[in-house]
């Protein structure tokens, strides 16, 4: 870094405070809230060209009001009017009533409390319930509402007249009442409706009418949204306060210094509020995105990185105050040495993170932004305003060791107090790395086998399930969840995909649909289409039979369409079977409506299906039986229509599988824009083409084998509940441990090049791991801490990445940096590759061995 730059910066600290200062206090307090800028979700992230997302469009053009205009219209009156079928593009709260204490199930005490005590309750908060946020200390909510403003569409449950005995279970132990609302289930608004029905169940009042052996749960996909959301929360707020404590308690064990630990603490704090506040004001601006949950892999990983700027920092200050140069002097000369090493190592974090930019996944792209912003503007506190901080302090940022001018004590860069003091003065630290020098030296090639046979069963287990991944939103929460909770008891006694249905939408093509009409149902010209009640009924009987006869092997426990729009179970046939004419055709002509579109561009030509089926809707099996499941519906249309059809599937399993599809493809584009990015500004900084992609080589095998450790420990924590590596985890661990992994090469390998200048090739390698072994290590250290803060949350997804990343770090700091690398030079060096040698990266003339170093052992020279 230029000297002129060090040396503004050494003359005028107050100034470089002050600017620092102002532009984060206007910047913090006129940025807005996270929660006014956040997009929440997770398939609202997906590109708008998935299926689940198209089919969402055409849900709302083919059967909204408007062309796709989300208005709604007030609710039926008249019970009969009512739908089974719930909205796709909706989330529901399900409360599940269970009675396992009498084997013939609910009793008519049970019934007498859902009809008079329990309905009544949630009908009026129905009534009093709007989307947004409130907080329900102001007071009660009790002003009835208009219906458009309510966030509860509607509620369903036994007492239904029409679909009653449909939500009561075969064994008869348990019943469901669900409310069906207006949001999606990610939506935050979702969660005042959701505690105030948790209130009502847990009140006085229900609780003393409540029958005695009677449980509720609850469940449903909008609870499963507010628990994730809550989860999440409170997984951020205590990641920050963990990373914030664990730092202040490494650098104290560090430094033993409070305003010395100060400087690094502040620097990096301020640097991360003022990234974030900046975050938040592009993206109300519109400029960008973010995603509920990213200020915590921001802090973390800023956290991390930014500390280690400010130890590299503080460590050559403290050199060059050995030297004897005044604080202005040693400083200036500090930056000006430290500066560009500072620079390219964070250059090489910023541009291999940012590679996720490219990726199709929302989420990824926003958080490969959120994260070079955050490294960029902690890269520009460390270079001015810690050097500004530390000549503020004067020497009284050593207190209470105050350092001793004289350039003949090598005090080092560590402090020499009490403990450090008394490690220095036995010199074990020292021992240690002269103890991993002299063995790499004398046994580099049995150090390096013995290492990576060790390594390579979790690297191999890493590379063979780093694609058995779990997507499942309640196997990511904590399983005293109200959500996971309920969805065990309803999964007791109903089908698994009974909250979570496949909805099925069938697209015609005008011209075909006409041509086949004309041909089988006498329907000519320019006449009805599928707005046809008879054709559509037909047709739609079609397809369901044929579904039906399958639906064993397509784990199909209930199908929904214009044919059997109450499914096809024995208590819906029972129930049609009851009903007077009028009333039967009264719900055909609902049914058509519901399943058939019937006004805008796509009258008469996209059809409806609902499949519930037998399977987890999160599970890997549910999302493979999909596929399955879409070709046998494309089996059941007749032959002359399936060319042209577009079958589009929605709901949760569409959903997840789209994001397993778009994820995998942008893991693969990440992981090869990383390496080749990474690649290539290393080889710019070090020259070395060859021995870099060694480098590269051992960061991916670092990678494989954090991957393999923790998919082992996270399996053998749980392994009947295991459901594999959160989706997010390889991504993450693969960026972060990639682009900062590098860090601490490229710190080893400069240093290497400026002792080989005086040492030689091999007494290079080796003085320069002796002399590099504390701080790198120390740094290492302070960047897995962080990392762990992320193993605080609530979120599985979250425990699994911090224990990941901090495992990699470690794995990468004592391992692959101090012995791997080294041990690879060393024999690269000594020949030991034989003719693949200058292939490799070797010279093409060896050096003899006794010139290893300058008449002296490296153990010697430490510094």
């Amino acid at each position: 870094m230029d000297q002129r730059f060090g040396d503004h910066v050494s003359r005028h600290p107050v100034l470089w405070l002050c600017f620092w200062g102002i532009l984060a206090f206007l910047t913090i307090f006129q940025a807005p809230s996270f929660e006014s800028v956040w997009k929440d979700g997770e398939f609202a992230f997906l590109p708008g060209d998935v299926p689940s997302r198209r089919a969402e469009q055409l849900y709302r053009d083919a059967f909204l009001t408007k062309g796709g205009d989300t208005e709604e219209s007030a609710p039926p009156a008249d019970p009969e009017d009512k739908s089974f079928d719930q909205d796709p593009l909706g989330s529901s709260i399900v409360i599940v009533l269970e009675r396992k204490d009498r084997p013939t199930g609910l009793t008519p005490a049970d019934e007498d409390f859902i009809a008079f005590d329990l309905l009544p309750a949630l009908e009026q908060i129905q009534a009093t319930t709007p989307p947004g946020y409130y907080d329900l200390e102001y007071g009660p909510l009790t002003e009835k509402l208009p219906w458009e403003q309510q966030i509860v569409r509607d509620i369903s449950s036994r007492e239904d007249p029409r679909l009653g005995t449909l939500f009561t279970s075969e064994d008869l132990k348990a019943t469901l009442i669900v409310l069906e609302l207006k949001t999606e289930f990610l939506d935050r608004q979702n969660g005042l409706v959701v505690q105030r029905i948790e209130n009502l169940l847990r009140s006085p009042k229900i609780l003393e009418c409540k029958p005695l052996g009677l449980s509720i749960a609850l469940s449903g996909s909008a609870t499963v949204g507010r628990d994730m959301l809550r989860a999440e929360k409170i997984s951020a707020s205590r990641t920050e306060t963990f990373t914030k404590v664990l730092v202040i308690v490494l650098l104290m064990l560090i430094y033993r210094s409070p305003l010395l630990a100060l400087v690094p603490l502040v620097t990096v704090g301020v640097a991360v509020e003022l990234s974030q506040a900046l975050l938040r004001i592009l993206a109300s601006w519109g400029w960008i995105e973010l995603f509920t949950g990213l200020e915590v892999y921001v802090t973390v990983v800023v956290y991390g990185a930014g500390i280690d700027y400010c130890l590299f920092l503080i460590a050559r200050y403290k050199e060059e105050l050995d030297l004897g140069l005044m604080r202005s002097d040693a400083m200036s000369r500090s930056i000006h040495r430290v500066g560009i090493a500072l620079a390219t190592s964070a250059g090489t974090s910023i541009i291999g993170i940012a590679m996720m930019g490219f990726s199709d996944f929302g989420k990824f792209r926003q958080a490969g932004f959120a994260i070079s912003f955050g490294l960029f503007v902690v890269l520009c506190f460390a270079v001015t305003f810690t050097p500004a901080f530390l000549l503020l302090f004067g020497k009284w940022v050593f207190w209470p060791n105050l350092r001793d001018r004289d350039p003949s004590k090598q005090a080092g860069w560590l402090p020499s107090t009490t403990i450090w003091g008394k490690l220095r003065e036995a010199r074990l630290l020292d021992k240690v790395w002269n103890a991993i020098a002299d063995t790499l030296h004398k046994r580099p090639g049995t150090v390096f086998l013995i290492t990576t046979l060790v390594m390579l069963p979790f690297a191999t287990i890493g590379g063979v399930y780093q694609d058995d991944l779990s997507y499942g939103l309640l196997s990511d929460l904590p399983q005293d969840e109200p959500s996971v909770l309920g969805a065990e008891v309803v999964q007791n006694h109903y089908a698994a995909g009974i909250t979570g249905p496949v909805t099925v939408l069938l697209e015609f093509e005008e011209q075909s649909l006409r041509d086949y009409l004309e041909k089988n149902e006498n329907v000519s010209g320019r006449g009805d289409l599928l707005n046809n009640q008879n054709v559509a009924k037909r047709l739609s009987k079609e397809i369901s039979d044929h579904l039906l006869s399958q639906k064993e092997s397509l784990n199909l426990e209930d199908i929904r369409s214009q044919e059997y729009p109450l499914g096809v179970g024995e208590l819906a046939r029972e129930y049609e079977a009851s009903l007077p004419l009028r009333s039967l055709g009264a719900k055909r002509v609902l049914a058509f409506r519901n399943y058939t579109s019937l006004h805008g561009d796509y009258a008469g030509r996209v059809m409806r299906m609902d499949l519930i089926t037998r399977l987890d809707p999160f599970s890997r099996e549910a999302i493979q039986q999909l596929s399955t499941q879409e070709q046998a519906i494309r089996e059941a249309i007749p032959e002359s229509l399936r060319e042209n059809v577009r079958i589009l599937p929605m709901g949760t399993t569409a959903g997840i599988r789209d994001l397993k599809s778009v994820t995998d493809h942008d893991r693969v584009l990440i992981d090869i824009l990383v390496v080749t990015s990474v690649y290539l500004v290393i080889v710019l900084l070090l020259g070395r083409p060859r021995i870099c992609a060694y480098l590269m080589v051992t960061v991916v095998f670092s990678y494989l084998v954090s991957l393999g450790v923790t998919y082992v420990v996270f399996y053998l924590r749980d392994p009947s509940g295991f459901t594999g590596i959160d989706w997010k985890v390889p991504i993450y661990l693969f960026t972060i441990l990639i682009a900062m992994g590098e860090d601490y090469n490229i710190l080893l390998m400069a240093r290497i090049e400026e002792e080989q200048q005086t040492h030689g090739l091999v007494g290079g390698v080796l003085h320069a791991l002796t002399k590099t072994g504390s701080i790198i290590s120390s740094c290492g250290i302070i960047m897995a801490g962080t990392f762990c803060s992320l193993m605080s949350g609530e979120l599985l997804g979250m425990v699994q990445l911090g224990f990941a990343l901090a495992f990699g770090v470690m794995l990468d700091t004592f391992i692959v940096r101090p012995i791997l690398v080294p041990a690879y030079l060393i024999m690269l060096y000594q020949g030991q590759f034989g003719v693949l040698g200058p292939w490799l990266g070797g010279p093409v003339q060896l050096e003899s061995d006794n010139l290893m170093s300058v008449e002296t052992d490296p153990r010697d020279q430490v510094d």
